[in-house]
């Protein structure tokens, strides 16, 4: 039988018909899908709930490996390196697909060539807090207050390359407010400080600052998204607050290497499309508070991605956020 197939393979390529058989074939074997955070985070979560539909639209198992560490760097680059032939996919956000590729003086990678979206999943907008004991609970009395006393709050960020720090950079640039920021290696830390009121202001996604708003332990004061959230719709958003420069959405998308051939690219994309129309996976996200994303054609997710890379990256290089 063995010899059989290894004559029908070398006649196919001899026929030059290879590629076809590949095409119909893919995928073989269990697809790694890298997460290049550790477990519990937002990269996390939409990868865990993708897997399951993911691997029915693929015929195959799909399974979620974490590669924390130096940032994002080390699972993304992990991703780049292995065969490019769609076996080893990313899990892709702001962090590593836009940020990283502005932060770095000598960039590890160019996200923008080395890698190509399959589709965005969900998103998800941050939200501003402030700690519940602070005398201004809304924007106009925390300007107000930070202008009048410069120096006398802080802003926290969850550590170097995060969409806290970029976003805690864009928000004090756009209200030209001077207030300190402090940097800590993890949002839990910031947690303990901000609900313990020594620190004053936090910018988190709104999934995992969800429970301190809806428990009172903080006031929320605005979200980042271009629409109001479903979950909080008397909160306003950061264009409304007179922000559009704070204006940030937290999106979570499936990369490929750049360099995996055509025909896996688009079994990749089939798959991908019709596992964002399970309804299970929709309601997961949507209980997780992320907001499921429609899926749209890859020249449309290319054009997305490029936006959000050029936006972010002249805000990084403004603030001079660096990570190396």
């Amino acid at each position: 039988m063995k010899k059989a197939v290894a004559i029908l393979l070398a006649a196919c390529v001899g026929l030059g018909f290879l590629p076809v058989v590949n095409a119909q074939s893919y995928p073989l074997k269990p697809v790694t899908l890298i997460v290049a955070t550790g477990p519990g985070g937002g990269f996390d979560l939409v990868a865990r709930r993708l897997e399951k539909a993911l691997s029915k639209n693929l015929g195959q198992s799909v399974v979620v490996v974490n590669r924390p560490g130096s940032g994002s760097l080390v699972g993304t680059l992990a991703a780049l390196n292995a065969p490019a032939d769609g076996y080893t996919l990313l899990m892709g956000g702001l962090s590593n697909i836009v940020f990283n590729g502005s932060m770095y003086k000598k960039r590890p990678y160019d996200p923008m060539a080395d890698f190509v979206g399959i589709g965005i999943v969900a998103q998800t907008p941050y939200v501003m807090l402030a700690r519940k004991d602070l005398p201004e609970s809304d924007l106009a009395g925390v300007r107000k207050y930070a202008r009048a006393n410069p120096g006398k709050l802080n802003i926290a960020n969850a550590g170097s390359g995060t969409g806290q720090q970029v976003l805690a950079a864009a928000f004090l640039k756009e209200t030209g407010a001077d207030i300190v920021q402090v940097p800590y290696q993890a949002a839990q830390a910031v947690y303990t400080d901000l609900l313990g009121g020594r620190v004053d202001l936090f910018v988190d996604s709104l999934p995992s600052a969800r429970r301190f708003i809806e428990s009172q332990q903080v006031h929320a004061l605005f979200t980042t998204g271009a629409r109001r959230d479903a979950l909080f719709p008397n909160l306003p958003t950061a264009r409304e607050s007179g922000l559009p420069g704070s204006e940030m959405t937290s999106w979570f998308g499936l990369f490929a290497s750049a360099k995996t051939p055509s025909d896996v690219l688009a079994r990749l994309h089939k798959a991908l499309e019709a596992s964002l129309k399970d309804e299970e996976l929709r309601s997961q996200l949507e209980v997780g508070g992320f907001q499921p994303v429609p899926y749209v054609p890859a020249a449309e997710t290319a054009k997305y991605v490029a936006s959000e890379y050029q936006k972010w990256t002249q805000v990084i290089r403004s603030a001079g956020i660096t990570l190396d």
